[in-house]
Order: structure tokens, then sequence, then C-alpha cells
């Protein structure tokens, strides 16, 4: 049982330290098998299994399964923590399973809903670090929205916000809730179309190691939003040529580092590496393969059930028409982003692109889209 912990441990590091992905795999199936076998010869040890297991869930598995599936796997947890009296581990564990969903293209309407219910109740039985992941949280879920719940009255006027959160986390020097914290300012920043704030944030998170290298789903999401960041922001500044291609070199190194992982699970990163390499071919002018690209994308999204990146990558593809001076075609693939954002429920970033791209979007237009997809 004890030697349970030890290889979960051994699995996250050959990940963190080596980069060895198959290798943190191997380990956790012995993590897997030893735990079947001791079941198997009634010997099970609830405590240690489950605590070796969560380790699995939120440093390995990331690689290899989509974050709803893991959300899922992290519910199983929840469940055995409370059979066991931990209470505080098991709304940790519902916690975590929150910020899967978010990250991984829940319904966001659904969503709201089950942090409304569920946020006040963690953050009673919980220790407070897991309250301020939650906050951060109802941030972002704000953002894409438009919705804002009653999230903050929990800390009781000491946090109100995300700068009050950075500041919490530098009194307590709590590197990776002020790494976190630098995280979602990439991502909201990014959906307003702040690019310059959100490169900002991103290159802070970035300089904050250990916290910046640890195998989580935050360093997934960051890396991905990151080289999209800097591809834009290349095609900005692209007057300024060191400035340029510093970004361009910086982004391309995040895109390989996606293509890598693609190799793990298209499942996961697939859609996201096709969309890389789109905005990396319209930065060097490539448009024929940065079309291909595009397309690829959409297409890969749509077969893994990545909506939300399904409605990004149409709204990309409606960037690049655009440039390219086809006003209609790109008009077209505006209102299928609109779509999408609309179907996850980020309602405040499709509102945006009606604003932004001034869309005549017909309701029932939308509605026949919708069920003929």
């Amino acid at each position: 049982h004890e030697a349970l912990a030890a290889f979960a441990a051994f699995a996250t590091m050959k990940i963190f330290l080596a980069g060895d992905y198959d290798g943190g795999r191997y380990w956790a199936n012995i993590v897997r098998a030893m735990t079947k076998k001791l079941r198997g010869m009634a010997k099970s040890n609830m405590n240690m299994e489950t605590h070796a297991h969560l380790l699995l869930h939120v440093a390995v598995d990331i690689w290899f399964q989509p974050p709803k599936e893991i959300s899922q796997n992290m519910i199983t947890y929840h469940h055995n923590a409370m059979k066991m009296g931990q209470v505080h581990i098991a709304e940790a564990a519902l916690g975590v399973s929150c910020r899967y969903l978010l990250l991984g293209g829940e319904n966001l309407s659904l969503l709201q809903q089950l942090y409304d219910d569920k946020f006040r109740l963690v953050a009673k039985h919980s220790k407070s670090f897991v309250a301020k992941y939650m906050a951060l949280d109802s941030i972002l879920l704000t953002e894409l929205t438009g919705k804002s719940g009653d999230y903050f009255s929990v800390f009781n006027g000491s946090i109100c916000n995300i700068d009050d959160l950075k500041d919490e986390a530098k009194a307590t020097k709590d590197l990776s809730l002020l790494q976190s914290c630098h995280v979602f300012n990439v991502l909201i920043n990014y959906w307003r179309g702040n690019y310059m704030a959100a490169e900002e944030h991103s290159r802070l998170a970035s300089m904050m190691y250990p916290a910046c290298k640890e195998p989580t789903i935050y360093l997934i999401y960051h890396t991905f939003y990151r080289a999209l960041i800097l591809f834009k922001r290349h095609r900005i500044s692209g007057s300024i040529v060191g400035s340029a291609n510093n970004k361009l070199k910086d982004g391309k190194e995040m895109m390989d580092l996606m293509g890598r992982w693609s190799l793990l699970s298209k499942n996961v990163f697939n859609n996201k590496w096709l969309l890389l390499k789109a905005e990396y071919a319209a930065s060097v002018e490539k448009f024929d393969e940065a079309l291909q690209m595009y397309k690829d994308s959409i297409k890969s999204a749509q077969d893994h059930g990545n909506i939300q990146e399904l409605a990004l990558a149409h709204e990309l593809l409606g960037d690049y028409y655009s440039d390219r001076g086809c006003h209609l075609v790109s008009i077209e693939c505006f209102k299928n982003g609109y779509l999408y954002y609309t179907q996850w429920g980020a309602t405040a970033i499709a509102e945006r692109i009606l604003r932004k791209h001034n869309l005549d979007v017909d309701i029932f237009e939308v509605q026949n889209r919708k069920h003929s997809r």
C-alpha cells in the first residue's frame, strides 16, 4: 500500500523532471494494476489508493484523457473520500472536477448552476486554498458567460476580485496560486481581445519556476493560449523586426510542444496543434497551408467534441478570410463562431463577435444550423 503513493509520485516526476510521458503512464499503470490486485486479495486500503489515484488524475492522466473524462474520475474520488470521512479532501476533489469541466468545454450554463450549488459547500468544508482556486474559476466563468454569481462573499470581504487573490498569494508566498492567477489573466485578457496584457501575464506566469513547469492542466491551456497570443502579437508588431521575430520564435516553440503532446492523445491535443499550425502559417504568409490547417482543426474539434475550440477555430478562420479581403466568407465563419460559442454557453463571447463584426444573425438561422449539425 505504501508503494502505491511512491510509484504515483515517481510517475509524476518522470513527466515533470524528465519529460518522459510514456514512462509516467507506465508507472501509473503499475499503480492501477497493484490496486486491482490488492482489491482482489481483499487487502484494499481505500485511503492510500485514493491519494495515489488523485495524483495520477491531476498530473498523469491529463496527457492522455480529455478533461471531462478525468472530471468523472474525480467525482468517483470525491465519493470514495466521503465514504472515508475525509470531507476536506472530498470537497477539494469536487473543486478540481469543476475546473476540468470548465477548461474542457462543458456547457457553461450547466456549469454555472453547478458552481452556484457547490461553491459555498466546498468553501465551507475544504481548506481555504480550494475556495481560492474555485474563485479563480468563477472569474473566468463570469467573463465567458457575462453572468456573475455571489462567489466572493465566502471570503468575508478579504477577497473580492483577481487582484485580491494575487495580493493574497504574494502575502502568503503561494507561488502556485500566484502563477495560476497570471494564467487565468492570460485567458481573460485573450477573450477580451487585450493581447498586450495577455502577453505580459503570460510572460510573468512563464517566469515562475517550478510552478510554470508542473504537469497540470494549467500548463496545457497556458501553452495553447500563449502561442495564439504570440502569433497575434507577431502580426500586430510586424514592423518591429526584432520583437516580431522573437514572438514568432517563442510561439513556434509552444506549437512544437503542442505537437509533441498531440502524439500522446489526439483527442485532447490534435485540434489545438492544428490551430496553432494554422496561426503560424498565417504569420509567415503561407496562406494556402494556413487555410488547410484551419479546416483540419475544425474537423478535429468536431470529431472530438471540443466545442469551445471549434468555436475559436471558426472565429480565427474568419479573421484569416477578413485579412485576405474575403468579407462574405469571413462573415459566414464569424456566424459559425457565434453559433458554437452560444452552444458552449459563452454568451458574452458570442455577443462580442456580434458587436465586433456587426453581424446580422437571425435566431432562426442559428437554430437551423444547430439542428443541421
